[in-house]
């Protein structure tokens, strides 16, 4: 039988993480940016046997526009353009935004911009109260 004692858990250095190409998301979407990415393993007599990440994510929110200007044709487009534009100058491939339930014709307008709904279920979470 196996106990967590035979387990290492530690950070892995940007140097090791070709060993990750094993593993999705990395055999399909490579190796990360090291600066913005930190990775932790678990292995076992050498072994990866687990890993998590964490890693910087660009939110794109909130998004609001005045009532008045709402259907202003090319508003948005303008503050997408902007924004994309500081993107681009640091190299932020991946972003995301949360449109609430309530905004569907939020939903509608990034969508029509080229977003998606991402799979799974979002969920947020304290880092002092998590785990506890």
């Amino acid at each position: 039988m196996q106990t967590a004692t035979d387990l290492q858990i530690r950070q892995l250095p940007p140097e090791e993480w070709p060993r990750l190409l094993a593993f999705e998301p990395f055999a399909s979407g490579g190796i990360p940016p090291a600066e913005h990415w930190r990775i932790l393993v678990a292995e076992e007599a050498g072994q990866i046997v687990g890993f998590t990440c964490l890693y910087t994510a660009v939110h794109f929110e909130p998004i609001w526009i005045d009532p008045s200007h709402r259907h202003q044709p090319g508003l948005f487009a303008e503050l997408w353009r902007a924004s994309k534009t500081i993107l681009d100058e640091y190299g932020v491939q991946l972003l995301f935004v949360q449109v609430p339930d309530t905004l569907p014709q939020q939903k509608r307008l990034v969508e029509r911009f080229g977003f998606v709904a991402a799979p799974g279920q979002l969920y947020i979470g304290e880092v002092e109260k998590v785990g506890v």
